[in-house]
C-alpha cells in the first residue's frame, strides 16, 4: 500500500508538471498571436507593441525624405505641391549651374524650370482666386507675351533686335514655347508682392518688380546664350528700349489679374520666390564676371524684403 500511494503521488506530480509545461508552452505560442492577458499579459502587450513599432519603422520615410518634408513645412509649402516641386527643382538647378555646368543632355531642364516657376506662382495666386478664376488671365498673359516676343524677334520692336537660341525650349517661329509661361511667373510674382489694392497702382508697382528682375536676368541670359542682342546698348550691350518695354508689358498685362485680398502667407512666399530668382541670376552673374548685375541682385533682394516688411502691418495687399 505505501508503495502504491507513493507511485500514485509521483504520477500526479508528473502529470501536474507536464500540464505546467504544456500551459507555459501554450502561453508562449498563443499570447503573441491572440494578445490574451494572463500572468504574462504585460509581456504579450509589449510583443504586440514592438511589432507595430517595427512595422512603423519599416514604413517610415527615409531620413532624406523626412528632412525634405520638415523643410517644406518650415517654408510653408507642404500643402502647395507645385511650389514644393519648383523649390526642389530650383535647388538642383542652382547647384548645377552655379557650381558646375549643365550638360547638353539636360538643357531641356531650363525650359522645365520656367514652366514650374509659372505653375508655382499661379498656385500661390489661386489660393485666393481659385484656379477657375485665374485660368483665363493666365492664358491671356501667356498668349499676349508670346505674341509680343514673336513681334520682337521678327521686327525688333518693342525690345530691340534679338534672336533666341533653343536653350529655353523648342522654338516656335523663332520663340521658345516656354516664354509665355515665363512671363506669367514674373508678372504674378510682381502682383503678389505689390501692396496696392488699386488695380492701376498695382500695375505700376508690378512693372517695377518686373523691371528690377530683368536688370539682373537679362545680362546673365545673354552671357549664357539664351538670346543674343544685335544692336547693343549701354548696359551689358542691352538696349534701353528692352527695359522700358519690360516695365510696360509687365504693368499692362498685370491688369488682367483679378483683384482679391492677398493673404500675408501668399505675399511672403511670392517674395521668397522672387528673391530666389534674384539670387540664382545674381550668382550666375558673379560666375560670369558681371559684377554690376551681381551687386544689383543683392540690392534688389534687400529692397523687396524691406518693401514687404514695412508694409506687413498695414492693410493686406490685393491682386
Amino acid at each position: 500500500m505505501p508503495k502504491r500511494k507513493a507511485r500514485q503521488s509521483a504520477e500526479q506530480q508528473t502529470s501536474k508538471a507536464e500540464k505546467g509545461v504544456v500551459t507555459s508552452a501554450g502561453q508562449q505560442s498563443v499570447e503573441p498571436e491572440t494578445g490574451v492577458e494572463t500572468s504574462d499579459g504585460q509581456q504579450t502587450s509589449k510583443v504586440g507593441t514592438s511589432g507595430e513599432v517595427t512595422a512603423g519603422l519599416r514604413d517610415a520615410p527615409s531620413g532624406v525624405s523626412r528632412a525634405f518634408h520638415l523643410l517644406a513645412e518650415r517654408l510653408g509649402v507642404s500643402e502647395l505641391p507645385r511650389t514644393l516641386f519648383f523649390v526642389g527643382w530650383y535647388a538642383i538647378g542652382l547647384l548645377l549651374m552655379v557650381f558646375a555646368e549643365v550638360p547638353r543632355s539636360l538643357e531641356f531642364a531650363n525650359g522645365v524650370f520656367l514652366v514650374l516657376y509659372a505653375l508655382s506662382l499661379s498656385e500661390l495666386a489661386a489660393i485666393r482666386t481659385g484656379w477657375k478664376r485665374l485660368l483665363m488671365p493666365v492664358l491671356l498673359i501667356s498668349i499676349g507675351t508670346f505674341a509680343v516676343e514673336w513681334v520682337g524677334t521678327h521686327t525688333g520692336f518693342p525690345f530691340g533686335a534679338y534672336t533666341y537660341s533653343d536653350t529655353l525650349g523648342a522654338l516656335v517661329s523663332g520663340v521658345p514655347w516656354t516664354m509665355g509661361l515665363a512671363w506669367v511667373g514674373v508678372i504674378i510674382s510682381g502682383a503678389l508682392i505689390s501692396a496696392s489694392g488699386n488695380r492701376w497702382l498695382r500695375a505700376l508697382e508690378t512693372g517695377v518688380w518686373v523691371l528690377l528682375l530683368d536688370l539682373v536676368l537679362d545680362p546673365v541670359a545673354a552671357a549664357r546664350g539664351f538670346w543674343d542682342w544685335a544692336d547693343g546698348g549701354p548696359y551689358y550691350g542691352i538696349p534701353t528700349a528692352n527695359f522700358v518695354s519690360w516695365f510696360i508689358v509687365g504693368a499692362l498685362l498685370s491688369l488682367l489679374l483679378p483683384v482679391v485680398e492677398v493673404q500675408p502667407r501668399q505675399r511672403w512666399l511670392a517674395l521668397r520666390l522672387f528673391q530666389l530668382m534674384l539670387l540664382l541670376f545674381g550668382l550666375l552673374a558673379l560666375k560670369a564676371g558681371l559684377g554690376a548685375a551681381f551687386r544689383l541682385s543683392l540690392l534688389f533682394i534687400f529692397i523687396a524684403e524691406g518693401r514687404v516688411r514695412l508694409d506687413s502691418r498695414r492693410q493686406k495687399p490685393a491682386i
